[in-house]
């Protein structure tokens, strides 16, 4: 696991930051608003693997972090008049101290436990978006002002997606390294068992607080790039609902795998278009849809749809 990310890997996103640069300039807008709301996805469903697919760490208080990004962000640049460029940093290191003070206590906890506890946490910080309205503007939602860099204001999806694009490249090739370093080695340790994890000398406490922690950041930084693209946010947009739909991308399209958690996004960011464009006879079909797919992702691809891919390929070559 030690070494550094291969070539293909550190290839894909050069291209990744080229289509960036490119797409904009033919795509029709629709598709564009799209894309970044899956590179947008891509990040936060990332953070989450890491805590979870990772580690091992069934952690509920993901989109609170990705809320305080969101929220730190735009008020820093529309009280502070703190330009993106330093915002954004700023919020996702404020969703990391608080994911990692919050993991100090949680973290003591296993399974259900913990899962409950950081749920708990989660719902506090919707219940604060909700109600500071000082600040957040509580049940009316926040208008927030189109972010600036280098004096060029952001105004609309194609202005946006080479920035996103970029700040989704640089975020992978952090995840490359991390999967390569002594940290993402113990991380993938505690998953696989935190009494032999702990018997090889990791400090088992240690690492399962920095994983909460990174995966939190993660989730700012996811939290940062919304207002890049989104021009208005919603605290009953930060609920259980967004919740299942990140887990979900994450258990579907394969945990524990960048790769799988990549295609997981893709599947289920656009399936959503996807049934809201069907025949009206069939709307009443997309949450179950939806759920099935889930159900049939659990039952009968445990490792998801990235996990099923490697074993038919692997079928084939033997």
């Amino acid at each position: 696991m030690y070494g550094s990310p291969s070539t293909r890997q550190l290839l894909s996103l050069l291209w990744l930051v080229l289509a960036g640069f490119l797409f904009p300039s033919w795509l029709p807008e629709y598709f564009i608003y799209i894309m970044n709301m899956l590179m947008m996805y891509m990040i936060l469903a990332v953070g989450l693997d890491i805590v979870m697919g990772w580690s091992g760490q069934f952690a509920f208080a993901h989109i609170a972090f990705f809320g305080i990004g969101i929220y730190g962000t735009a008020l820093l640049n529309m009280r502070l008049g703190i330009p993106f460029l330093l915002g954004m940093p700023l919020a996702a290191l404020l969703a990391g101290a608080v994911g990692y003070l919050i993991a100090l206590p949680a973290t003591q906890l296993r399974t259900v436990y913990l899962a409950l506890a950081t749920f708990a946490f989660s719902e506090c910080a919707q219940w604060a978006f909700r109600t500071w309205e000082s600040l957040t503007k509580g049940p009316d939602g926040l208008r927030m002002t189109a972010p600036q860099l280098f004096g060029h204001v952001v105004t609309n999806d194609r202005d946006a997606m080479p920035i996103i694009a970029i700040i989704l490249a640089l975020v992978l090739a952090a995840t490359f390294y991390l999967w390569h370093s002594k940290w993402g080695r113990h991380f993938h340790a505690i998953r696989d068992s935190e009494h032999v994890a702990m018997a090889s000398g990791i400090d088992v406490k240690k690492t399962k607080v920095w994983a909460l922690a990174i995966s939190a950041f993660y989730a700012g930084v996811a939290g940062g790039v919304y207002t890049l693209f989104q021009s208005y946010v919603h605290p009953d947009g930060l609920g259980v609902s967004m919740l299942v739909l990140v887990l979900s991308m994450v258990v579907v399209g394969g945990s524990g795998s960048v790769a799988g958690v990549g295609l997981g996004v893709v599947l289920l960011g656009i399936l959503p278009e996807l049934l809201r464009s069907a025949p009206k006879g069939f709307l009443i079909w997309q949450e179950f849809t939806y759920g099935a797919i889930l159900m049939l992702a659990i039952m009968y691809m445990p490792k998801g749809v990235w996990g099923l891919w490697q074993r038919i390929q692997t079928g084939r070559k033997t």
